[in-house]
């Protein structure tokens, strides 16, 4: 249980940087990524995380930080969206 609630907190934490570092372009800065794992999600018939998961293991995310934080907060809008964009 230690290592979900580690993995959340990061999440988070993702999420968190990129609505400081984008402010008022942040939802439409994390839309295409949330359009992606939604897409995955229903193709491959898993859940949300598997999907960031599997994209995330793409040769086209390797050494992309900034579209790997992206992602995660993508994730976490899908899953608990923010109260305030």
């Amino acid at each position: 249980m230690e290592k979900q609630i580690k993995i959340a907190a990061k999440l988070y934490e993702c999420r968190d940087t990129a609505k400081r570092l984008f402010k008022e372009e942040y939802e439409e800065r994390v839309k295409p990524y949330s359009t992606l794992i939604i897409a995955v999600s229903e193709a491959n018939k898993i859940d949300t995380l598997q999907s960031m998961i599997k994209i995330s293991q793409l040769e086209i995310m390797e050494n992309n930080g900034m579209g790997l934080m992206m992602l995660m907060a993508a994730a976490v809008e899908i899953i608990e969206p923010s109260k305030s964009n």
